[in-house]
């Protein structure tokens, strides 16, 4: 177990339908991070989000072996999305590949129709917990971000369901706005430290993408925030004994309606 879990986030330039050029990109950032127990990467960080990312489900293998490759030599677990075909459905899925264990995913549940993307993609139907060196994990996909019932904590016999809520995006400068105020919310509501990892740059639509990634203490106070519109690699460190004096402090959890279902 883990009290403090060392997290880097990798806010990088997406090259829109490039897979090699996105891989490559990233293991150059990827050198710098020199200790970390969670990696974070964007949302479809091999393609970014193109209507006509249609792989082949061998890409999948090729994807997973390069990042547990990565999760290997950083001696850390890695989070990312990326487009698979299984059993010629499409899904927009977040793997969780420890550097020693079971390989993990999470399908994303909110497709945004704005973007046609239920016409692209299968959503998904369960929502996992990763558990990992004493911390419980919650994967969420971009657009999940705006349905605060779906990503829910919940208190039971004195536990709860999660303590590090993970957001994967590819989420655009003209909505910052709702990306900044949902993020914090989130950690105030859940009573849990928030992940909100997002990509730069300009996809084949023209639409900007301005990062502003960030990490979210429970409080709500944001403790790392990428600077707008650049590649970069941010870096803190969680404590799991200030969370738990944190919410002992300020029980509301016990006031949850926990009965609710998702």
């Amino acid at each position: 177990m883990k009290e403090k879990l060392r997290i880097c986030v990798i806010q990088h330039e997406i090259h829109w339908n490039d897979v090699p050029n996105n891989l490559s990109t990233l293991e150059k950032m990827l050198s710098g991070v020199t200790s970390a127990d969670l990696i974070v990467l964007p949302e479809m960080f091999t393609t970014g989000f193109v209507a006509d990312v249609l792989p082949p489900e061998e890409e999948n293998f090729r994807i997973l072996d390069w990042m547990q490759r990565i999760s290997v030599c950083k001696g850390a677990a890695l989070m990312g999305s990326v487009a698979v075909m299984e059993k010629g459905a499409r899904y927009n899925r977040m793997f969780f590949i420890p550097p020693d264990g079971e390989i993990l995913y999470y399908d994303k549940r909110h497709l945004f129709c704005q973007s046609m993307e239920p016409e692209l993609f299968q959503k998904g139907s369960a929502l996992p917990i990763f558990y990992y060196a004493g911390w419980k994990i919650c994967p969420q996909i971009c657009y999940d971000l705006r349905f605060p019932v779906w990503s829910r904590n919940r208190y039971e016999g004195e536990e709860y369901k999660y303590d590090l809520l993970v957001y994967v995006a590819n989420w655009p400068e003209a909505r910052s706005s709702a990306w900044n105020t949902l993020l914090s919310a989130r950690a105030l509501e859940n009573q849990c430290y928030v992940v909100g990892c997002n990509c730069v740059g300009v996809d084949t639509l023209g639409h900007r993408y301005s990062g502003e990634s960030q990490i979210v203490g429970p409080t709500g106070r944001v403790m790392e925030r990428a600077a707008a519109s650049s590649a970069q690699l941010l870096c803190t460190e969680l404590s799991l004994p200030k969370l738990t004096g944190f919410r002992h402090a300020f029980p509301v959890a016990q006031d949850w309606d926990n009965e609710f279902p998702h």
